[in-house]
C-alpha cells in the first residue's frame, strides 16, 4: 500500500505489508537477544517448526540475513501469501540469489564467485580465499569471517538448486505453524504506524522524522538519497533497518509496536516498559545518563571517564539505546565509531508515565491472569 510525502527535497513513499514482519520476524527469532526478547520464548517458537526446516533457516543465516530489499518491488497486497507466491515463481538458483546477494557486493566480486560456485557445483580453495578477500573489502575488516562461515556460505552455493527449493519449503512452513496466526494479531497495528508517519512526514523535518521512526537516531547529514521508503515492521521496534534499494533510493523499516504492546502475545507488562527498567537497573548504566545529560558525549569518551573496556561500553549503550533513553546523532553518513549519544528528556517522562500507567491500569483494562 504505497503513499508518498515530502520531507524537504527527498520523496517519501510508504510501504505497508506483513511481508516485512515476516522477515523480521525470522531475524528476531534467531536474535532474541539483540532485541531484549526472552531466549527461551523465541526457541519455543522456532520449535513449532520440522526438525527440517529449523537446520534449513538457520543454515541459511549465512547466507541471507533479512532480505526486506526485495519487497518494495512485490505486487499488491504485500501480504505473505502475495510474497510465497512470488518467490514460488522463480527458478531455485534465482530465489536464492535474489534473497541473499545485496548489490553492495558486486563491486568487491563476491557475486563473480558465488556464479562460479553455482554453475561448477562444488568449490575450491581458490574460491574460499577469493571470497574471503571479497567480503573483508566489503566489510572493511581486516579479520573478516570465519573459516566456519565462509565454508557454510560456500556449501550453500555449491548445492543453490536443492537449498533454493529447501528454504522456500522452510518459509511455508514457518506461515503455517505460527506466522499466519501473527499476521493477523500484528496487521492492525502495521496500518495505523503507517497512517501517523504518514501524516508526521509532511508537517516535519526529516532528520525529526527519523528520529522519531527510529527512537533516537538523529542524522545531520543523512545519506544520499532522493527517495525513502519506510516501512512499518512490528517485530523490528524498537530497532530500524537501513538498507540502500539503488544508488539515490533508501528502504527504513522501522519499529511498528506501540510502547503499551508486547511481543509475546498474551503479556500484559509492555516491551517498552520492561526494556527502560532493565536499562535503569543498572548503575553503570545510570552513570552514562547522568553523563550525556550534561552534553553529548562519544562511545571512547565514556569508556575513559568510567574506565570501562570498549565492548563493555557498546553493549550498555546497545541496551540503552533499546530503552529509546538516549539520543544517536550521526554526523556523517558512517558513524558507527564517531556517533555522540545524549540523553532524550522526554523519554525519562514517558517511562515515569508509562509505569504509572502500568501501575495504576489506566487503560480501564483488568488483568486476568490467574493468581495463586
Amino acid at each position: 500500500m504505497p503513499k508518498s510525502g515530502e520531507a524537504g527535497s527527498t520523496k517519501i513513499t510508504m510501504d505497508v505489508g506483513t511481508a516485512y514482519d515476516f522477515f523480521t520476524s525470522l531475524y528476531v527469532l534467531h536474535e532474541p537477544k539483540k532485541f531484549a526478547l526472552r531466549g527461551a520464548w523465541a526457541s519455543g517458537m522456532l520449535a513449532r517448526l520440522t526438525a527440517e526446516s529449523r537446520e534449513t533457516l538457520s543454515k541459511a543465516r549465512n547466507v541471507i540475513s533479512c532480505p526486506v530489499h526485495i519487497l518494495p518491488s512485490l505486487p499488491e497486497p504485500k501480504n505473505v501469501e502475495t510474497l510465497l507466491w512470488s518467490l514460488g515463481q522463480l527458478d531455485p538458483v534465482e530465489r536464492l540469489q535474489r534473497l541473499a546477494a545485496p548489490g553492495s557486493l558486486k563491486g568487491h566480486g563476491s557475486s563473480s564467485v558465488i556464479a562460479e560456485v553455482v554453475e561448477r557445483g562444488r568449490w575450491t580453495e581458490a574460491d574460499r580465499q577469493q571470497l574471503r578477500d571479497s567480503l573483508q573489502r566489503e566489510e572493511g575488516s581486516e579479520k573478516g569471517p570465519s573459516e566456519e562461515k565462509l565454508e557454510a556460505m560456500l556449501d550453500i552455493w555449491a548445492d543453490a538448486q536443492a537449498f533454493g527449493e529447501a528454504y522456500l519449503v522452510a518459509l511455508r512452513n514457518y506461515y503455517d505453524v505460527f506466522f499466519h496466526e501473527e499476521e493477523r494479531r500484528i496487521g492492525p497495528a502495521i496500518e495505523a504506524a503507517a497512517e501517523r508517519i504518514s501524516g508526521l512526514a509532511k508537517e516535519t523535518s526529516l532528520s525529526d522524522l527519523i528520529e522519531e521512526i527510529s527512537a533516537g537516531i538523529r542524522y545531520e547529514s543523512f545519506p544520499d538519497a532522493t527517495e525513502l521508503v519506510l516501512a512499518p515492521s512490528y517485530w523490528i521496534t524498537p530497532l530500524m533497518l537501513t538498507v540502500r534499494l539503488d544508488a539515490k533510493r533508501m528502504l527504513l523499516v522501522f519499529g511498528a509496536r506501540a510502547a503499551s504492546d508486547s511481543i509475546v502475545p498474551g503479556e500484559t507488562v509492555p516491551d517498552g516498559l520492561i526494556r527502560a527498567l532493565k536499562a535503569l537497573s543498572d548503575p553503570t548504566r545510570l552513570r552514562i545518563l547522568r553523563l550525556v545529560a550534561e552534553r553529548p558525549m562519544g562511545a571512547a569518551e565514556l569508556a575513559r571517564t568510567l574506565r570501562l573496556r570498549t565492548p563493555t561500553m557498546i553493549h550498555h549503550i546497545h541496551v540503552l539505546r533499546l530503552s529509546g533513553l538516549i539520543q544517536i546523532r550521526m554526523a556523517k553518513t558512517d558513524m558507527k565509531k564517531k556517533a555522540s549519544f545524549s540523553l532524550r528528556p522526554q523519554a525519562v517522562g514517558d517511562v515515569l508515565s508509562a509505569l504509572d500507567g502500568f501501575l495504576h491500569n489506566v487503560d480501564g483494562t483488568e488483568d486476568t491472569e490467574a493468581s495463586g
